[in-house]
């Protein structure tokens, strides 16, 4: 039997999509990604709820435009496990902020003690509570990290959350770094010594690594194709 092929316009983006006659259910606009049903209501199969692509055939070819996006679970596996990852180097930084805090809490402890209450500071407890904040996020990266290579959407969602307040992060700690850092040394009697200090230099790597996850993630929930891996 011949499948007859008729020309309809996208109703979201008005470009023109060849479908076949016959065809019927919910298909996905290539130009805008945008769902729209097609076929007579009366004609769909009982149980079946179906949603497929659909790409309009080029100018030039006569292939038909009904196409599937092929399964390719690497491609969220990969997202899944690199983000992983960097959460949980992230989260091990945080404990060794903590442990450092600790430290700190033990040795302004000390100072209060020897001088009688009289030179008190909360520095310690300052780094510690950043520290558990930061590992109580970046816990839940590798947690949703695991989920999106799953194929969980809803997780994929956290992770690009999770990305965009860990750049935030990022900025306001660099902006708000009181501390002088080490700019030039030269060998003193004693050792290596500082001699000229000024403001920390901009996170530029981290932030740019930040970035491209967004970017990743952007991709992932905005590209049909890419959208099409996750639930």
């Amino acid at each position: 039997m011949l499948d007859f092929m008729v020309t309809i316009e996208c109703p979201h983006c008005d470009e023109e999509l060849e479908m076949e006659d016959d065809a019927f259910g919910l298909f996905d606009c290539p130009y805008c990604g945008e769902e729209f049903e097609w076929g007579e209501e009366e004609d769909f199969f009982e149980g079946i709820d179906e949603v497929s692509p659909v790409k309009n055939r080029g100018k030039n070819t006569t292939e038909s435009i009904l196409v599937e996006y092929p399964d390719n679970p690497s491609l969220r596996i990969t997202a899944g496990v690199v983000f992983s990852i960097i959460m949980g180097i992230n989260a091990i930084s945080a404990l060794m902020l903590i442990f450092g805090g600790l430290m700190v809490s033990q040795v302004e402890e000390g100072i209060s003690d020897a001088t009688g209450g009289a030179v008190e500071s909360g520095i310690g407890v300052v780094l510690i509570l950043i520290g558990v904040v930061m590992l109580a996020l970046y816990s839940m990266g590798v947690y949703f990290g695991v989920q999106m290579s799953k194929g969980k959407f809803s997780a994929l969602i956290v992770c690009a959350v999770i990305t965009a307040v860990s750049l935030f992060m990022t900025i306001i700690s660099w902006m708000n770094e009181t501390t002088d850092e080490c700019l030039r040394t030269e060998e003193g009697p004693f050792g290596p010594e500082c001699v000229e200090y000024g403001s920390p230099a901009f996170p530029v790597l981290s932030v740019i690594i930040w970035i491209v996850i967004m970017a990743m993630f952007a991709s992932l929930i905005f590209m049909p194709k890419f959208r099409s891996q996750f639930h």
